[in-house]
């Protein structure tokens, strides 16, 4: 009979000790599941400082106007909101043998960085289909989040028309634009 009891205590201490380990772990993926949807939902806001401003969505159509709320020289944020991956083409007025195209793709879900100092920069989205050259044409509206760091800070060395980041989450983004030297103003 003491056997018994033995191999039934033995029993009850083990499918407690398994309880407990069970519950551990549970808790430990809920909150690593918390904190990996704080992280994603983080990732879609704006970067501190930067500003819904500087844009136009229009006809399909995005429109960028450096100079309008800051300085010439503007750094503009874009958010892929997509789960596929957004290509911008350059909308230009009039060739110039002197001018290049910003064109870029952006990867979904993922955050870009152009600074430019053109006075206006036009671009048309669209995704990859593989039935078109350039794919089919999306609404910049629902692709692509913009906001415009207003008081930047450039060097003298990284002025221009370039992208920055091509492809990033938002904090990668933000480092690599101040691993680059330039400064994003609050």
């Amino acid at each position: 009979m003491k056997r018994i009891t033995k191999k039934g205590s033995i029993s009850i201490v083990l499918l407690i000790s398994l309880g407990i380990l069970s519950f551990s772990t549970q808790v430990a993926y809920a909150q690593r599941q918390s904190s990996d949807a704080k992280e994603k939902k983080d990732n879609y806001r704006f970067p501190i400082g930067c500003k819904p401003v500087g844009f136009e969505k229009k006809l399909r159509v995005l429109y960028l106007y450096p100079g309008k709320e800051g300085a010439l020289q503007s750094m503009y944020f874009f958010f892929n909101q997509l789960p596929g991956p957004v290509s911008l083409y350059q909308m230009k007025d009039r060739a110039s043998p002197y001018s290049t195209r910003f064109n870029h793709t952006i990867k979904g879900n993922s955050w870009a960085v152009l600074a430019t100092g053109e006075p206006i920069v036009k671009f048309i989205c669209s995704m990859g289909d593989g039935k078109k050259d350039y794919g089919k044409v999306v609404d910049c509206a629902r692709a692509v989040k913009v906001c415009e760091y207003v008081n930047v800070k450039f060097g003298l060395n990284n002025k221009g028309n370039f992208w920055i980041v091509d492809s990033n989450t938002r904090n990668g983004a933000v480092n690599e634009v101040v691993h680059y030297g330039i400064i994003p103003g609050v």
